[in-house]
């Protein structure tokens, strides 16, 4: 499969095994480090965004999502990260997408990253089948025209129902502050949108580099 496979990658504040991360020999965390962006330069795997989240929610730290050349490149990346031990170090929850476009450039200063993700919510389904073709179009056209009247950018929007069923697609935004982010759950909540999805979000700041 050459299709471009996006990997969303969501690190757990698992406080037993940070310890035990953190209480390997500083050699031994380097090499380890080392190995595993080695892995992902070799396959060509291509870090889109990561985020520090900690400051939203302590118990999601960390996101990131990578583009891979292939599915193939993914699997033989997490087979590599299965022989450095990698695996064994860090509790995360990943997803895999493809998406019908690339990564938006996002040139705002100092964005506020949200990413979500929409879980497949068969009542939510139901509610938007009950819903006429026009209305749905509407709907979407006043969630489109919001995003564009705070200026915020849709990065990235991936199809993963076809990785994991109980989650139909994950996506990222970037706000140009968190008050428009507030703003933009009020108009939601004033289109009625989370009586039709179903969805777990989580902000974040781009993470410095050599962090």
């Amino acid at each position: 499969m050459s299709t471009p496979i996006y990997q969303l990658c969501i690190i757990k504040n698992n406080i037993a095994m940070w310890k035990a991360y953190r209480g390997l020999p500083d050699e031994q965390r380097k090499d380890l480090d080392k190995k595993e962006a080695a892995s992902r330069e070799a396959v060509g795997a291509k870090p889109i965004v990561g985020c520090f989240s900690a400051w939203a929610d302590e118990e999601h730290p960390y996101w990131s999502l990578l583009c891979f050349p292939s599915l193939e490149a993914r699997i033989k990346h997490t087979q590599t990260l299965q022989e450095i031990g990698w695996l064994e170090n860090v509790d995360a929850f990943t997803l895999l997408g493809t998406s019908e476009s690339e990564p938006a450039a996002v040139t705002i200063p100092n964005p506020t990253y949200k990413l979500w993700i929409l879980k497949t919510s068969p009542a939510g389904e139901a509610r938007i089948r009950l819903m006429s073709q026009e209305e749905q179009v509407e709907i979407m056209g006043k969630h489109d025209a919001i995003m564009k009247e705070l200026g915020v950018v849709n990065v990235i929007t991936c199809n993963s129902y076809w990785c994991n069923e109980g989650y139909s697609y994950f996506g990222i935004d970037a706000y140009p502050n968190i008050e428009a982010n507030m703003k933009m759950m009020q108009a939601l909540e004033g289109l009625g949108w989370k009586q039709a999805m179903d969805s777990f979000t989580l902000l974040g700041i781009p993470e410095p580099e050599g962090a």
